[in-house]
């Protein structure tokens, strides 16, 4: 299958470069992929949707203000995005403009001439880097940025802290927010919650590769990036529960998709695909042609055309019904990718 497939024109002023003002008023396109048809609503809207049973699940991660920027021995200023906490000082962590620096430098913040890392070795795309004396996390909180996407082509302001994180994120790790849930508020859930369906929540620290672009002809050759997941057992007899009981799986967002889906197993005596508990990393390609096993209804925003994430979900909802629906919301000046409007994509969801 080619990634020519999947592509499509994406107007650069659809692409949003602010949140709505109020969470909770932008769009939702919803489609249902049994019979194809889409209706505009809001994304306030969603609860109207839900069912007694449900259980709707809901990622916590939390963005990190980990784009800093340090100087160099020769004074040149260079970013510093921080991906991945190693653990005793050392970061996994990309560097703008990295012909500046060589290994065995040591860095100094541009503001806290005390906070100094040093560049240890390369790896992959990135360095490894240590702390010589702050705390990384005290860093970000002082002095740190908004880590927003380079389709974003602007600075991050001070809204962006509280914009760019749901009302919900709780464990912080992530350098990307789990977008599909951004617009939720403590209203939305509270009228979820009303309808009868069960919340609860996973971990899936978005990492800076889900904005990778695929650069193969051939998809089937990708390699996609991996991201760090956790689901309790406490979560996992919730949704199990569900499951064995009749109900659907929310799954808000590709993160949780892509979380449910790795955890994924059959049932034995019953023949069901159930999930199971993990803390540990996933590198699950999902791309047309994968089974499904867990999630049966998605929330998800428009994303890029070249991006691992359309392909999944084309694969949820069928290549010619996102073609048709991201067809739609060009025409109708939906605004795309991370601060835009949202699709909720199901079964039986629009009556013929």
């Amino acid at each position: 299958m080619k990634i020519d497939e999947f592509k499509y024109n994406l107007p650069k002023e659809l692409i949003a470069q602010y949140p709505p003002e109020e969470r909770g008023t932008s769009n939702l396109l919803v489609l249902d992929r049994e019979n194809g048809k889409f209706e505009d609503r809001k994304y306030y809207n969603v609860s109207d949707y839900i069912k007694k049973g449900d259980v709707v699940v809901l990622n916590e991660t939390k963005v990190l203000n980990s784009r800093t920027y340090f100087l160099t021995p020769k004074d040149k200023r260079v970013e510093v995005l921080f991906l991945e906490d190693l653990s005793k000082g050392d970061w996994f962590v990309l560097i703008g403009r990295a012909r500046n620096v060589k290994i065995g430098d040591v860095l100094v913040h541009e503001e806290s001439y005390d906070t100094k890392i040093l560049i240890k070795q390369r790896k992959k795309n990135g360095f490894i880097v240590k702390f010589e004396k702050e705390n990384a996390y005290e860093l970000f909180e002082n002095y740190g940025h908004t880590p927003l996407p380079p389709y974003m082509n602007r600075e991050d302001i001070e809204s962006d802290k509280e914009r760019y994180n749901t009302v919900f994120s709780n464990i912080p790790g992530a350098v990307a927010a789990p977008t599909a849930s951004l617009n939720l508020t403590e209203e939305i859930i509270e009228k979820i919650e009303a309808k009868g369906a069960e919340i609860v929540k996973i971990d899936l620290r978005v990492g800076w590769g889900t904005f990778a672009p695929i650069r193969e002809e051939d998809i089937e050759e990708h390699q996609i990036h991996e991201e760090h997941i956790e689901i309790s057992e406490e979560t996992v007899s919730v949704i199990n529960k569900a499951i064995l009981q009749g109900g659907r799986v929310w799954a808000f967002g590709t993160t949780v998709a892509r979380t449910l889906e790795s955890v994924a197993y059959k049932e034995k005596q019953g023949g069901k695909y159930l999930v199971k508990s993990y803390s540990g990393y996933t590198d699950l390609y999902i791309y047309p042609g994968y089974e499904w096993k867990i999630a049966d209804i998605l929330v998800t925003n428009f994303h890029m055309p070249d991006s691992s994430l359309i392909l999944l979900v084309s694969s949820f909802a069928g290549k010619e019904n996102i073609k048709r629906a991201y067809q739609h919301a060009i025409g109708n000046k939906y605004k795309f990718l991370s601060y835009g409007d949202s699709m909720l994509i199901g079964d039986n969801l629009i009556e013929e």
